[in-house]
């Protein structure tokens, strides 16, 4: 086929180039398409509505950067010191630990440590205008009763006056002169700088003022806390929009947490150390008892006659092991029974709890017996519980969990714990005070030779050094006690420092740029995905199987926007193959004699003019006889596009005013001719309908071997149906991004009642990219004519 066939009319007709490619001349269901390219289609279809989208949510992102302050994060190192030395020693008393693990951390974020942070820091005032107004609140402090809320100072420079103003009712609650203090009636302390009155006007300053709990409830939030099992450091993180601030507030915070802490110690020992008093007093009494009745025994019996024993008096009879364990069990004898009748009075009278400084008076409880070291170590217990109960009381109220845990603790101890065990303790006294008293009275026939003032010496002997013994212990962890006071030093001390950082730690601005770009991605495709989804128009090849049930007998490719008189080659290549598949579907679809086909469109506007043109050009450049017959008798234009007179044409041999040979006209093609549409009349939809258009088709096929006819659009009335009717089959052109696909699908069902056969979809006006890139013909592989070639030349010999 010549380029003829694309350089006349048609290129003023077509002007459509947003399309795409179909594989042409197959005539087969569409197979699905790559899951990506109907998206990728749409958003290269919506690219600039898309990238509206995008633009905005970026821009939306931008704005809210603005509102979003950078945060910065300090960080800080508390070292926890083991238990002392002193508190890890043995004996009739001993000391617990100031804290549990679990309770540093708690001591961290009690009121006691928190709410002297605010104070110091002056956190609970905040003034409305942070930057320029701060440095006025430089001396500002509150007493121990304040009133909080919303303020307002009005400064009168020009008169050196100020008034307080509580924005909560609008009301003055305060005024003076430039040397008065500032709310003295609200709990205030401030003494505005003088060069606040130095300038002339009216100043206003508004500030609030919040309870330091208040303040110290929100800080708690967020402070960042860290400490694995069985480790001495406390790690802490704080972040703020001011570094600087949020170093001040973590270091303060970190020294007040040593102070409390060295406090706490120093409160534990001075208890420590006055119950230490207390027994080494008990003691010294004891002490002193005993040694003033064995001087008394001593002196008494100096002056008494010789016993008449071969040994002296307390002098060679300890030295016989029988005669020694006979006042060793004596002693315990004693003890025992003396440790009994303690016991049962401490029980009868001690109901509900028995104190543990009575019971430290019981010589059993400091043995090595089972019952004895259960006893002692819930002594212990109770010593610690007591303890954690009122450090904790120091920073929380009795409703806390942490104190009602305590408390609960403690009164467990006091009422069921102790008591039980002091009970158990005292059974085993009682059977081994039986259990002695047989032994002794045994041993005591053997020994009925030895004096008995020998014997009360011995004992009140054993006694005074048994007292001395437990005064001596009491002395040396007494001294231990004041010299652990006087040098008290906390268990927690600062290692490492907060340092305000120069960089923020937690800058949302990218993020936020980063989420909004993602947004309007997101949005942009979901859009793109929701406008393809809804559009009714026929954009894809799946399309025409799927919501039409036709086969794709060609496609066209879009003309340039610039027409083919533009030096394009490629694309005349591409639209001349287009054709040629095209002829060859028509040719194969239809089985016997000529070739008699009808290309309709369902709207108009669709280019089935251009392709009925060029497909009769199409076999004509192949030799057959062709011949175009323009069934459009309402705005046919093909007379136009050959440069041929309207008429006679179709309709004046219909209505018998003229003959067939009048109304086929030649063309510059010499296997093409034409019958243009004729005389434009009312009743050319009626002369469609009448017997003599088969007559004339027929006849037609008889001359001709190929009989194309141009209808018009199947929406604009019955005369497609009938033209398609006479020839007995149809070509339906279809624009890619225009037709309809509803309004297509319903013309087809009429097409489907009549002896019509669909030979296929004509796809017009596609690009080559995307899904349709699969269906275009390879570049640079035309035909061309061969040059001649020049005679040989024959060389003489």
């Amino acid at each position: 086929m010549s380029d003829e066939l694309v350089h006349r009319g048609p290129t003023a007709l077509y002007s459509d180039s947003d399309a795409g490619w179909a594989e042409p001349g197959v005539g087969v269901p569409i197979t699905p398409t790559s899951p990506l390219e109907r998206p990728v289609a749409a958003l290269r279809r919506y690219k600039w509505l898309a990238l509206a989208v995008v633009l905005l949510a970026i821009g939306g992102g931008v704005a809210a950067t603005r509102f979003v302050t950078p945060q910065y994060e300090v960080r800080a190192a508390i070292l926890i010191s083991s238990d002392s030395p002193m508190e890890d020693r043995s004996g009739p008393i001993r000391s617990s630990g100031l804290l549990s693990s679990d309770d540093w951390t708690q001591l961290l974020k009690s009121g006691s440590v928190t709410d002297a942070v605010v104070r110091r820091l002056r956190l609970y005032l905040r003034p409305a205008d942070y930057a320029h107004d701060n440095v006025l609140f430089s001396d500002f402090a509150l007493a121990e009763q304040f009133v909080p809320g919303q303020y307002e100072l009005v400064v009168d420079q020009t008169n050196k006056r100020w008034s307080l103003v509580a924005l909560s009712g609008g009301n003055a609650v305060d005024a003076g002169t430039q040397a008065d203090s500032v709310g003295r009636r609200q709990g205030f302390r401030w003494l505005p700088p003088a060069w606040l009155f130095n300038s002339t006007g009216t100043r206003k300053v508004r500030f609030t003022v919040s309870t330091p709990r208040e303040v110290s409830a929100r800080l708690v939030t967020r402070l960042g806390t860290q400490r694995q099992a069985e480790s001495n450091f406390l790690r802490l993180t704080l972040q703020d929009a001011n570094p600087q601030l949020a170093a001040a507030i973590l270091n303060t915070w970190a020294r007040e947490y040593v102070s409390v802490a060295a406090s706490l110690k120093r409160r534990k020992l001075v208890d420590f150390t006055g119950t230490l008093e207390d027994q080494l007093r008990t003691a010294k009494t004891g002490l002193d008892a005993a040694e003033i009745q064995l001087s008394s025994f001593r002196v008494n019996t100096i002056t008494q006659p010789s016993e008449g024993g071969p040994i002296a008096a307390g002098v060679q009879e300890t030295r016989d092991p029988v005669i020694k364990n006979y006042f060793d069990k004596k002693i315990e004898y004693d003890d025992i029974k003396h440790d009994v009748g303690l016991l049962q009075s401490l029980v009868a009278a001690g109901r509900d709890s028995i104190p543990n400084e009575a019971l430290q008076q019981v010589r059993a409880v400091a043995t090595s017996a089972p019952v004895s070291l259960d006893l002692r170590a819930a002594m212990t217990e109770l010593r610690t519980a007591e303890g954690n109960l009122a450090t904790a009381r120091v920073g929380y109220t009795d409703e806390h969990p942490v104190v009602k845990n305590l408390a609960g603790q403690v009164k467990t101890l006091k009422r069921d714990r102790i008591p039980q065990l002091a009970r158990a303790l005292l059974a085993v006294l009682r059977a081994r005070a039986s259990d002695d008293s047989v032994r002794i009275a045994g041993a005591s026939t053997n020994l009925q030779q030895i004096p008995q003032r020998t014997i009360e010496e011995e004992r009140l002997r054993r006694l005074r050094d048994i007292a001395s013994t437990l005064y001596t212990n009491l002395q040396n962890r007494y001294s231990e006690a004041q010299l652990a006071e006087a040098s008290a030093s906390p268990d927690v001390r600062v290692l490492d420092s907060a340092v305000a950082p120069l960089l923020p730690t937690k800058n949302t601005t990218p993020g936020l740029i980063l989420i909004s770009v993602v947004a309007g991605l997101a949005a942009a495709l979901g859009l793109v995905i929701v406008l393809d989804k809804v559009d009714p128009r026929l954009r894809y090849l799946s399309q025409v199987s799927s919501d039409l049930g036709l086969s794709v007998a060609g496609t066209i490719p879009a003309f340039p926007k610039g027409g083919m008189r533009a030096p394009s080659t490629e694309n005349t290549f591409q639209l001349i193959e287009s054709f040629r598949s095209l002829r060859m579907h028509v040719m194969q679809g239809i089985e016997h004699g000529s070739v008699a086909v009808a290309v309709s469109s369902p709207s108009p506007g669709e280019g089935k003019s251009l392709i009925s043109a060029n497909l009769a050009m199409s076999f004509a450049e192949a030799g057959f006889r062709t011949i175009l017959v323009d069934g459009d008798t309402r705005r046919g234009a093909l007379q136009e596009m050959f440069d041929i007179p309207q008429s006679p044409g179709l309709t004046d041999f219909l209505a018998g005013a003229a003959t067939l040979s009048q109304a086929i006209r030649p063309t510059t093609q010499d296997s093409l001719q034409v019958m243009p549409c004729g005389t434009r009349m009312s009743r050319s939809p009626e002369l469609l309908t009448t017997s003599q258009l088969p007559r004339l088709v027929a006849e037609l096929r008889q001359l001709f071997e190929v009989v194309i006819v141009d209808t018009p659009p199947l929406a604009a009335g019955t005369d497609g149906y009938s033209l398609a009717a006479s020839t007995g089959a149809l070509l339906l052109v279809l624009r890619v991004g225009q037709t309809q696909r509803r309004m297509a699908a319903e013309k087809l069902r009429l097409v489907e009642r009549l002896p019509i056969a669909v030979l296929g979809a004509v796809l017009n006006g596609v690009q080559l990219h995307g899904e349709y890139s699969y269906y275009s013909y390879l570049p640079d592989y035309e035909a061309h004519d061969e040059p001649t070639a020049s005679p040989l030349v024959r060389s003489s010999s």
